[in-house]
């Protein structure tokens, strides 16, 4: 996509947020100034320039858990066309063992720490 340079003034208090999210996100300005332009303009994603209810530090998870869920329901699909159903079942059940001993040992050390 080709770039144009836009110039403009803004109230200090709102330069004051930005510069302060910038930092806060280890960004440039003009990084953040083009995210929230794209994400009003493009489409992509919420509005930056929206105020955020305060229950959304959970929407990091809830985007790391829909990322997950996304590239695990790719994954199965492609194994289920290549190696059939059967041995995706296989492979499943041996993962979710796999995951169910790693979470009881994580939990485990978790209770010897204090």
């Amino acid at each position: 996509m080709s770039t144009r340079s836009i110039s403009t003034r803004v109230p200090q208090e709102i330069a004051d947020h930005l510069a302060a999210e910038a930092r806060r996100r280890s960004v440039t300005e003009s990084d953040l100034i083009r995210e929230i332009l794209t994400a009003r303009y493009l489409g992509a994603g919420p509005s930056a320039t929206e105020p955020r209810p305060q229950s959304q530090p959970l929407d990091g998870y809830a985007q790391l858990i829909f990322e997950i869920a996304k590239t695990r329901s790719v994954i199965l699909h492609s194994l289920d066309h290549t190696l059939g159903a059967d041995v995706v079942d296989e492979i499943i059940d041996a993962a979710e063992q796999t995951a169910k001993e790693h979470v009881a040992q994580v939990l485990k050390s978790k209770e010897i720490q204090p």
